[in-house]
């Protein structure tokens, strides 16, 4: 797994991520992610890996309050990701999740969130494999899905085997994009 930011066309290579050093533990990449842009139209997220029934990835929004580098639990307010087959949101402030279950083998999750103007959510699309998931949410979106206070993500991965795991996320108008493999 390869992390790969880029920034108005400069690169930067985090080396991999190491392996779990017991079964079934997670490893942790933290990353800058800047929300920020007064002119963000879109804000958005695909995850793509190979499910198994004991393997998952999650992404987690914040702000890292202290500038540490480290998203602590008190700085997180959203995630994204697929635990053991099923994809899940959760608002970490309130508890609140929200899942779709039923995906296995290579999947992947597009989720597409349009801001307005003040950059609030205007409507969200969130498709696996091109199907529709997470009708509620597309139905009426709260805004804990988008904050434009984050300025860190954490990708979280878990399991044994190696899933083959792809995320890109990105703010529209801003020329950063995070790889992760």
């Amino acid at each position: 797994m390869t992390l790969a930011t880029t920034f108005l066309a400069a690169a930067l290579v985090v080396s991999t991520m190491p392996p779990p050093v017991y079964d079934d533990c997670e490893v942790v990449t933290n990353c800058v992610f800047d929300a920020s842009r007064n002119d963000a139209k879109e804000f958005s997220v695909r995850i793509e890996l190979d499910t198994t029934p004991s393997n998952g990835v999650e992404v987690v929004f914040g702000r890292d309050a202290d500038c540490d580098g480290i998203l602590s639990r008190t700085e997180e307010t959203m995630s994204v990701g697929c635990n053991c087959g099923e994809w899940k949101v959760v608002n970490l402030t309130t508890g609140d999740t929200f899942s779709n279950a039923g995906v296995s083998g290579h999947v992947a999750l597009n989720w597409k969130l349009r801001l307005n103007g003040n950059r609030t959510l205007r409507s969200i699309t969130a498709t696996t494999n091109g199907q529709p998931v997470f009708t509620q949410l597309c139905q009426s979106p709260p805004q804990f899905l988008f904050d434009p206070t984050w300025n860190a993500a954490k990708i979280i991965r878990r399991g044994q085997s190696d899933p083959n795991l792809r995320v890109e996320c990105s703010v529209d108008n801003e020329p950063l994009v995070m790889y992760i493999r």
